[in-house]
């Protein structure tokens, strides 16, 4: 329906309805037009017929008719830093490869991917391919974006160790969304999680029962496991930037798994819960965790469409890009004015997200990608462990995988410390760590376990065994620089240290305890991607790695030879 026909038609109902939501509207001219009207088509005109002072919106939500309302607020500005004299490139220390300098000199304009495997490099060269645009450009603002705070604040760390601290901003996706929205007039009382976002799922579900009639889908009673179900749809349907029920109609669910059948008439019963849930938000003034994104589109949708030119900066980086999801990339495209620059190893995808380039409008073929073919941190022991986790992985027939190569660095044997139960090993595990790290100060150890409710536990463990210990997640993880610190699996992303120790690795508890919850159709893809964890969690470690668990062993190393690890 066209903008201004749709406006005309909500004005004569406000003037009929008020005060009135603006899903209630949707469903009205759906029932008079006999097609589906989208919530968020009208939340779009509505929003922009506010903007003219033709309707007012109260704390409800509810609409009606007003030509007395306050302008919006106009956005805050930034001033773009720019720096008083030249700026030094980041870590001028740091001797790199011809293959590596070719990539940071790569003239700064339009699109950029930097393809390359665990411990090439990616992060250091797209730190110093910022320094050296800045430096070049003696002016200018650029954006390093990261996918979570513990990368954010390890990258801030290397800026600042290169005299660049407040040349760049650093930020997380969700900070600069949050930050963004604002700007644009979008405020709201903070994210939900996973876990709340399920318990007001059950109350929504319900609401939806009685509005279009009971579906399979909706017996959350008959079969809770659906609602963990529920709770991956919501999120794949921000990740995709799904507005529209047609565009759902329509989409290939990519990675939604195949034990939930889902119909077209099953999509429009899934679509009702997912509006309401959207309303929901909207009128406690919440965000979904996992729609960082859908918030600064929305605000564009309803307000400019176009990013106003004091949000935008000159450059954009983005660090491990293969875990942003498409809304997120949809988002991130409309920031830089001269160029965006990317990196990545589909290697390291340790979400459920996905996106090809050409469905965001970004081009990176030809000499825009580029491959950084060695790697630097590891050794040939560690990689050679971890290599064999890839082995006919999913992420392997994309285009953009980049097989790992062996290192030329030497070190130990993978290490291996096997309990007779559970209890045993951790045991065993918190003694050996104890013996061999006790006299520790510049030298980093990250203990890690699959779960964050275990952190805690192993910490007091260790101390007890007389070890200085840190538990630390997120900027708190980014900024340690030396001693044992214990985190979690997932936390480990794009990090770096000496020694990694992982432990929980019997398989009663990794895998079978994810797996579990998931019905047996899904189990090879849930598989592929705990492997793509444990590769980025062994592939941290510079010198040493360390597996710790109890028979029967997790089943994930079954394929690798037995000749590859040291038994401790």
């Amino acid at each position: 329906m066209d903008t201004l026909v749709l406006q005309k038609h909500l004005l004569k109902l406000i003037e009929l309805h008020a005060p009135i939501k603006a899903r209630n509207l949707a469903k009205i001219l759906s029932d008079e037009f006999g097609k589906h009207v989208d919530r968020s088509a009208v939340n779009s005109a509505l929003y922009s017929l506010k903007a003219e002072r033709k309707v007012e919106v109260n704390s409800s939500y509810e609409w009606s008719l007003d030509g007395k309302t306050a302008a919006p607020k106009s956005a805050s500005t930034r001033k773009p830093p720019e720096p008083e004299e030249e700026v030094t490139p980041v870590s001028p220390e740091i001797t790199f490869t011809p293959e590596q300098q070719a990539v940071i000199d790569l003239d700064p304009a339009d699109h950029l991917l930097i393809r390359g495997q665990a411990g090439s490099g990616k992060t250091t060269v797209l730190a110093a391919r910022a320094g050296r645009i800045l430096s070049a450009m003696n002016k200018g603002s650029l954006l390093f974006l990261t996918y979570n705070s513990a990368l954010s604040a390890y990258v801030k760390k290397a800026f600042a160790k290169s005299g660049m601290k407040n040349t760049i901003d650093v930020q997380t996706f969700h900070e600069w969304a949050r930050g963004c929205a604002k700007s644009l007039g979008f405020e709201f009382s903070g994210w939900v999680d996973g876990k709340a976002r399920s318990e007001q799922l059950r109350e929504l579900i319900e609401t939806a029962r009685a509005e279009v009639g009971d579906h399979r889908l909706y017996q959350l009673k008959e079969h809770p496991e659906l609602l963990a179900w529920w709770g991956d749809e919501i999120a794949w349907l921000f990740g995709q930037y799904m507005i529209r029920l047609d565009d759902y109609l329509a989409v290939e669910r990519t990675g939604r798994g195949t034990s939930v059948r889902v119909s077209q008439e099953d999509r429009r019963f899934i679509w009702c819960a997912f509006e309401l849930y959207e309303e929901w938000l909207e009128e406690t003034k919440q965000e979904d965790y996992d729609n960082p994104a859908g918030l600064v589109l929305r605000a564009l949708r309803e307000g400019g469409k176009i990013l106003p030119d004091k949000l935008r900066y000159d450059h954009v980086m983005i660090d491990e890009v293969q875990d942003f999801d498409k809304s997120w990339l949809l988002a991130a495209v409309k920031i830089p004015r001269v160029s965006l620059s990317m990196a990545g190893d589909l290697a390291q995808k340790i979400y459920k997200r996905s996106f090809s380039w050409s469905s965001v409008g970004i081009q990176v073929q030809g000499g825009r990608s580029r491959r950084l073919s060695a790697s630097h941190r590891t050794t040939k022991q560690i990689m050679d462990v971890a290599a064999h986790l890839l082995i006919d992985n999913e992420v392997t027939s994309n285009s953009d995988y980049t097989a790992p190569e062996r290192p030329m660095k030497s070190g130990d044997k993978v290490k291996m410390i096997i309990g007779a139960n559970p209890k045993d090993a951790y045991d065993k595990g918190y003694d050996w760590i104890a013996k061999q790290f006790k006299r520790l100060r510049s030298t980093t150890v990250a203990v890690v376990l699959p779960f964050s409710r275990q952190m805690y536990p192993a910490k007091m463990a260790l101390e007890k065994r007389g070890l200085k210990v840190q538990s630390a997640k997120g900027a708190g993880l980014g900024g340690f620089d030396g001693g044992v610190v214990v985190t979690t699996f997932h936390q480990l992303k794009g990090l770096e240290f000496d020694h990694v120790v992982i432990m929980g690795l019997h398989d009663a508890q990794y895998p079978a305890r994810l797996l579990e919850r998931l019905p047996e159709e899904d189990h090879t893809e849930e598989i592929s991607l705990m492997k793509r964890v444990l590769y980025v969690a062994m592939t941290r470690a510079k010198v040493s790695v360390t597996l710790i668990g109890s028979k029967p062993f997790c089943r994930l190393y079954d394929d690798v030879p037995v000749s590859m690890f040291e038994e401790v």
